[in-house]
């Protein structure tokens, strides 16, 4: 578990505050602004319900709780060859359409719950805000958005050809561990559609030397740079954090930024409230599924009497 404060140090530079679903909606108008000129830009977007939350996949958090230091992408590749070589054993890497590809294999595996290093990530920004504030509690939470503009494997031919592959294509070097990805998978559940769903992949950021500062200032002033063990504790996937309004000491960003918006507790009920008038989102609309309202039974969210 994260200290309170020392997320706070790590994502608070960088964040907006959000207080309403106005307020909201005025940040998407200045993502929009910003990027109006350079033209089009394709953002992916996660919300969680904890601002104090790392933005970790699944199989990263199971690494680093059975490890005795954080594991880097190596540990990450290994963990998942033997996951993919598992499933095959099992015969899971065919379906009814015939031998599905690695990546269809994983999002297979993510729907159902086994840890993977796939990050669930929405194209939609009210989604994501949804799950910023599905739970009613004190806690704040945070959205994250992600600047994946040329880095979506559907729109790229070289990447496209990953679709297919029966293992994985990915190869742990320099590039691979210093951008985000994001993929869009076919309508394989019903969830994925309704959810405006992809994921989100990329190496474990790596250090500019074997102990070195990451590229990741502890503010939006060129300072101090959080060490790599440091970075690793709050992300598994490499991101260019940037502040979204210049005039509070941020820069206008460049590359692939990202963003990140933490939501009052205070404010989650009412923004709740107001996506599910404004949007119909609510669990069943969400989660059309049967993993789906198992999930929300076993949460206590369902009115049992």
């Amino acid at each position: 578990m994260i200290a309170a404060s020392t997320a706070t140090a790590f994502w608070g530079p960088w964040e907006s505050l959000v207080k309403s679903l106005q307020e909201f909606h005025e940040i998407l108008e200045k993502l929009f602004d910003r990027w109006v000129v350079p033209g089009d830009r394709v953002f992916a977007w996660r919300g969680v319900a904890d601002a104090t939350w790392p933005l970790h996949s699944s199989l990263y958090r199971r690494l680093a709780a059975t490890m005795t230091t954080l594991p880097d992408e190596a540990a990450l590749a290994a963990a998942e060859k033997r996951i993919l070589d598992e499933a095959h054993r099992w015969g899971l890497h065919q379906s009814g359409q015939g031998r599905l590809g690695a990546l269809e294999q994983l999002a297979m595996l993510q729907h159902f719950g086994a840890p993977t290093r796939l990050v669930d990530v929405s194209f939609n920004p009210y989604i994501a805000l949804w799950f910023a504030v599905e739970v009613d509690d004190p806690q704040d939470g945070r959205v994250f958005a992600i600047d994946v503009t040329q880095r979506l494997i559907n729109e790229d031919d070289k990447m496209r050809e990953w679709e297919p592959m029966a293992a994985v294509p990915w190869k742990t070097d320099q590039w691979w561990n210093s951008r985000a990805l994001a993929w869009r998978p076919p309508p394989i559940e019903r969830r994925i559609a309704a959810q405006h769903g992809a994921f989100l992949l990329g190496g474990v950021p790596i250090s500019s030397g074997p102990d070195g500062p990451i590229q990741w200032p502890k503010s939006t002033s060129a300072g101090a740079k959080w060490k790599i063990a440091e970075v690793r504790r709050f992300i598994s996937v490499p991101l260019r954090m940037h502040k979204l309004d210049p005039g509070a000491g941020g820069v206008r960003p460049d590359g692939w930024p990202a963003y990140t918006f933490r939501v009052l507790g205070t404010a989650k009920s009412e923004i709740r409230m107001r996506l599910e008038k404004l949007f119909g989102f609510q669990h069943r609309t969400l989660f059309p599924d049967y993993p789906g309202f198992a999930k929300y039974a076993t949460r206590g969210l369902f009115p049992f009497p």
